[in-house]
């Protein structure tokens, strides 16, 4: 009879004939397999109950992970200017990542990451391509009247801002005062 051992720790192991060890693998392989399909994807646009808003999307970040992203029910939660001048390298994709180093001194990115929200508190002013998931999946649910920060700057007096109502996307001064969405995300 062919056995497998288990090292426990701590010096103990256990050996368990292998037929009997591969046959509770794979069960415990299908089990995980039938509760990885029996929780669905939320639907673009859904309110997530307790997860502090509505679903925008996902992204693929530059680390290989996909993020869902999630932005309140509101329009938005304020305006702010975006912050002081001076060339910063930032992502283009990780707002999170963006907000921790800029929320000292961009009153947009303070903004956002002091919103909360279903006891939620890691919201944060989205990059500029988590901007755009959110104009091409649900630019309904963003106002009209005013442009949206993100939290990518764009050289050393500009940041990336965008216009939900006619789908625009552009750098403007970092001294104009424009709405806040804060997003927050989740893996799958």
């Amino acid at each position: 009879m062919t056995t497998i051992q288990y090292d426990l720790g701590g010096g103990a192991t256990i050996a368990l004939p292998a037929d009997i060890a591969v046959k509770q693998l794979i069960e415990q392989l299908q089990r995980d397999a039938r509760q990885a399909t029996t929780q669905p994807r939320p639907q673009i646009g859904e309110y997530l109950s307790g997860q502090g808003g509505i679903y925008v999307g996902d992204i693929r970040g530059n680390d290989g992970v996909t993020y869902g992203l999630i932005t309140p029910k509101d329009e938005d939660i304020g305006r702010a200017k975006w912050g002081a001048e001076g060339e910063l390298d930032l992502s283009d994709w990780d707002g999170l990542s963006n907000t921790n180093i800029l929320r000292a001194d961009c009153p947009a990115a303070k903004l956002a990451s002091d919103y909360e929200a279903d006891g939620h508190v890691d919201f944060y002013l989205p990059a500029h391509r988590e901007m755009l998931i959110a104009m091409a999946n649900v630019p309904h649910l963003f106002g009209k009247d005013s442009w949206y920060w993100s939290s990518t700057p764009y050289g050393s007096y500009n940041a990336w801002a965008v216009d939900f109502e006619i789908g625009d996307v552009l750098t403007d001064g970092r001294y104009n005062e424009f709405r806040v969405l804060p997003f927050r995300r989740f893996t799958h």
